[in-house]
């Protein structure tokens, strides 16, 4: 299965000092905890339980449950805001879910993937604009990340 996880902000500053393995490399480090704070909650729901050794329940089932047969849309989208919810306020307390928006392809047919789900979130302790994370998903088994801050 894929992923491709678009960064909110890929753009660093040389003089800044972070920990992690440099701009040149594969990865890059955070410096600001608003790009923390989102990648955290990115890594929480792409991750499936039992998947971090010594961690045996951090995750959620949420790509378990993105492409189930023959699932109920009203059902899935029930499943999907509990899976958010429940993994968001035990593993991250310091995020408010303001609201989580489900569309799938039976609510329009002109989507371009057959789920978009979108997580609508505010942090506790930065002062900053509700975030939002998105997760589209298709058949296929692509799934696309993105995040922007602000409404």
């Amino acid at each position: 299965m894929a992923f491709t996880v678009i960064p909110a902000n890929q753009t660093i500053d040389a003089n800044k000092i972070g920990l992690g393995i440099g701009s040149t490399s594969l990865y890059t480090p955070n410096f600001d905890l608003v790009t923390q704070a989102i990648d955290d909650l990115k890594f929480l729901l792409l991750t499936r339980i039992g998947e971090i050794p010594m961690t045996p329940t951090f995750g959620t089932r949420l790509l378990y449950v993105l492409f189930e047969q023959n699932a109920n849309s009203a059902d899935l989208k029930e499943e999907i805001t509990d899976l958010i919810t429940t993994s968001v306020s035990t593993w991250l307390p310091g995020i408010d879910i303001e609201k989580i928006d489900i569309t799938t392809s039976e609510d329009d047919p002109t989507l371009s993937h057959d789920i978009i789900i979108k997580v609508t979130v505010n942090f506790v302790s930065i002062l900053i604009s509700s975030v939002i994370v998105e997760i589209a998903a298709n058949n296929s088994g692509a799934i696309i990340v993105s995040s922007q801050i602000g409404s």
